[in-house]
């Protein structure tokens, strides 16, 4: 017999917030004149390749927030693997640079939220 959960509404929260969050990011990203450089898993990313990973990362949000609004079980493969960047990035720019509230924030709430997100796991069924 199948597992067949009622929709869990944090799931579905979390989905909304990153749908919301995609036009957000890309605002940020535009209020910058794209001249912010990104890292990439700790590594500052310049010319193309920093806009290629600009670009990406609103996309990320919407293919994540599709995913957890589905209940796709890539989209807990995909943010983990987003929540892996986004951490290795901000804890490398605390070791080289140090305090920034951003990564910080980044810092102490990602890693509640790929805990919680392991431990959701079976509801992503499809």
């Amino acid at each position: 017999m199948e597992f067949k959960p009622k929709r869990p509404l944090d799931i579905t929260i979390f989905g909304i917030l990153f749908l919301l969050s995609a036009p957000m990011e890309l605002g940020n990203i535009m209020s910058t004149g794209w001249t912010y450089d990104p890292k990439f898993f700790g590594f500052k990313m310049t010319g193309v390749a920093g806009k290629i990973i600009l670009v990406a990362q609103p996309l990320l949000h919407i293919a994540i927030g599709y995913g957890f609004l589905t209940l796709r079980k890539w989209a807990v493969y995909l943010s983990l693997f987003y929540a892996a960047d986004v951490l290795t990035s901000a804890i490398s720019s605390f070791i080289l640079i140090g305090y920034g509230r951003v990564r910080t924030i980044f810092i102490v709430v990602l890693v509640p939220f790929v805990i919680y997100i392991l431990a959701r796991r079976r509801f992503f069924v499809r």
